[in-house]
């Protein structure tokens, strides 16, 4: 669970009406996606499915579905291949047609169309239109959304090998309980398992907590002396102590806090007391937004962003997907490039 922002991010220029949520059905096996009933008219070819004119090939890497290209010279059967990797069902294809017929969206196909397809940013589609009246053709792409290093900012509040396989990037607030559930649960582990697991942590603070900024600039002020862990460590365990305060009460118990963590007080102090940090937590949460941050915590295991940090099977998937040879992030850029 977590606590969700106030506004709502919606990264679509051109949004599309859909009845089923996106994501539903990426990340499974090319069985289970093939199994589907809507393609059961469709013949099976390794990972490809075929019909008439329409070719649906399903993008494998790590043993799970990681995209699905259609190229068809049919709305309805484009309709068919966006559903299937949304897990839609029957039902859904007169609406989701209807959505993808908009002719602001086919002429923006015309060029290249390649947006997340919903403000959670799970995934992406792309849409290429080529070709007039008989001769049109239709290709549609729908991707796990794998955010590259560059889309997340700097951060000292980092642990864990420069080496390790896997690297987690958490977006947290301290006043969140959701937040200081994932670090009395999944975190200890994480940390300990420094060969494994890279550990990012990033500022973002929501805007009904009314100590969480405080703290998060006072967490960045212990992150510049090298002690952002130890410092968040004392923040979680006395969350009961300091979160229901007034914020002008607050300094003194972060300096309380510093000073259990081993930080130089006095430095602290006057950090925290100068807003030092300040623009650095807007920074942070801005480009928060920008990868698509709905709430408190959010994970993403090698860019991939996480619905349950704590579901194993999922995060089992998103590191296959992620560490296989090639990458689920290479074969979907590639896919990618061939629309923009």
């Amino acid at each position: 669970m977590h606590a969700p922002v106030l506004t709502r991010f919606l990264p679509l220029t051109i949004t599309l009406a859909l009845s089923a949520p996106a994501g539903a059905q990426l990340l499974q096996t090319p069985a289970q996606t093939a199994a589907q009933p809507i393609l059961k008219s469709l013949t099976v070819d390794g990972t490809a499915l075929r019909l008439g004119a329409t070719t649906i090939s399903l993008d494998v890497t790590g043993g799970y579905v990681v995209g699905v290209l259609t190229e068809t010279d049919s709305l309805d059967e484009l309709a068919r291949g966006v559903a299937t990797g949304w897990g839609m069902g029957a039902p859904d294809l007169p609406k989701l047609k209807a959505s993808l017929s908009n002719p602001q969206l086919l002429a923006a196909a015309r060029s290249g169309f390649v947006q997340p397809s919903d403000d959670s940013g799970t995934d992406v589609i792309a849409l290429k239109v080529t070709g007039e009246g008989s001769a049109t053709r239709y290709a549609a792409y729908v991707a796990v959304n794998i955010w590259p290093d560059r889309a997340f900012p700097a951060t000292k509040a980092v642990t864990g090998s420069a080496a390790a396989p896997v690297t987690l990037r958490v977006f947290s607030d301290f006043q969140c309980p959701y937040c200081k559930q994932l670090w009395d649960t999944a975190m200890p582990a994480w940390r300990k398992d420094s060969a494994t697991y890279r550990v990012m942590h990033y500022e973002f603070p929501l805007s009904f907590h009314r100590n969480a900024q405080g703290a998060a600039e006072a967490s960045e002020c212990a992150a510049a002396q090298g002690k952002f862990w130890p410092f968040a460590d004392q923040l979680f365990a006395n969350f009961r102590t300091w979160t229901p305060l007034d914020p002008k009460e607050t300094p003194a118990k972060y300096a309380g806090y510093a000073k259990a963590a081993g930080l130089d007080t006095g430095a602290f102090k006057t950090c925290v007391s100068q807003r030092t940090f300040r623009a650095s937590v807007d920074a942070q949460m801005q480009a928060g937004l920008k990868v698509n941050v709905q709430g408190t915590p959010t994970v993403y295991l090698n860019g991939l962003k996480l619905s349950n940090y704590g579901d194993a099977r999922e995060v089992a998937r998103a590191r296959a997907v992620t560490t296989a040879q090639p990458s689920a992030s290479s074969v979907i850029e590639a896919r990618l490039k061939t629309f923009r």
